[in-house]
């Protein structure tokens, strides 16, 4: 559905038209003349714009002109529909700003079909994203969360996910979905090859269930420490391989941590009602703040 403006001082014509594209699932609203027409364009941001001639106080041509010089009007599909057919009237439309030209003469479904065809077609949304799930304060749910969310995405989408448990060692995700994982996150960062590929990444997944894939933290001791560049490169690596990414990061603000900060769509901050959870939620504020995250990707949970 299209929001239409439709600008002609005939008042039969208005309602005919308004009849015609409202009964097509369009929205519409009208106007008498070109100016009061122009002050709706601008507060309106129609997705077109269908536009007489002779009208008073600012032709057709006029407002096709004064529209083109407003940033919310000049990419506006603008129609000149009018009882003049001479083809220098249609040059002089065109000339003048607008989209098409064309004659009252014509059947008003055949209007709209032709309207239709110069509608802006709508961008789909892309779906996906990068969520990264924190608490500086353990126990307040990070990982159920995450696996929930995983899943949760998963299954409503129809998507692929990966959720990656950054902890490094000691994550409890693996436990939580159920799943004994043969590798480890920390094996695949002491890979030697320089750049993560997905066919690399692949053999260190464990898939559930649901469809998650999953990419566990080691169950056992290890002081194994992941370079900051590995893991930037890794979660890099899992984006433009999975519609969705969630990752379950640990409790403390580190170099690494620091280094996926601007591949995060949303920073999810996992707080418990208890008064040493909301101090952990200020430091980690702050502490974001001071690495440059953008507050607007940060929410509270």
């Amino acid at each position: 559905m299209a929001h239409i403006l439709i600008i002609d001082d005939d008042q039969d014509i208005l309602r005919l038209l308004e009849f015609s594209f409202k009964r097509s699932g369009h929205s519409v609203s009208i106007s008498s003349n070109g100016e009061q027409g122009l002050a709706q364009a601008e507060i309106e941001n129609p997705d077109l714009i269908i536009c007489d001639v002779m009208m008073p106080k600012m032709t057709g041509y006029d407002f096709c002109r004064q529209a083109r010089t407003k940033p919310d009007l000049k990419d506006t599909p603008i129609v000149i529909f009018s009882a003049r057919f001479q083809p220098i009237d249609r040059q002089t439309a065109l000339d003048a700003g607008a989209t098409d030209y064309l004659a009252k003469t014509v059947a008003p479904d055949e209007l709209v079909g032709r309207i239709e065809e110069l509608l802006p077609t709508a961008t789909p949304p892309t779906l996906g994203g990068t969520v990264g799930l924190f608490s500086m304060k353990g126990g307040t749910g990070v990982t159920s969360l995450a696996v929930n969310l995983a899943i949760a995405l998963t299954l409503a989408h129809k998507a692929g996910a990966v959720l990656a448990d950054l902890a490094l060692v000691g994550g409890h995700s693996a436990l939580m979905l159920g799943v004994r994982p043969t590798s480890s996150l920390p094996k695949l960062l002491s890979t030697g090859e320089p750049q993560f590929t997905t066919e690399m990444v692949q053999p260190y997944l464990v898939k559930h269930s649901s469809g998650v894939q999953l990419l566990a933290s080691l169950p056992a001791f290890s002081e194994a420490v992941a370079p900051p560049d590995r893991l930037e490169s890794l979660v890099q690596c899992l984006k433009s391989s999975f519609d969705f990414t969630v990752l379950d990061l640990s409790h403390l603000l580190e170099p690494q941590f620091s280094a996926l900060l601007p591949l995060l769509d949303k920073i999810v901050l996992v707080l418990s009602p208890d008064m040493p959870s909301v101090q952990s939620t200020v430091i980690a504020l702050q502490g974001l703040a001071q690495l440059g995250a953008d507050d607007q990707k940060i929410s509270l949970v």
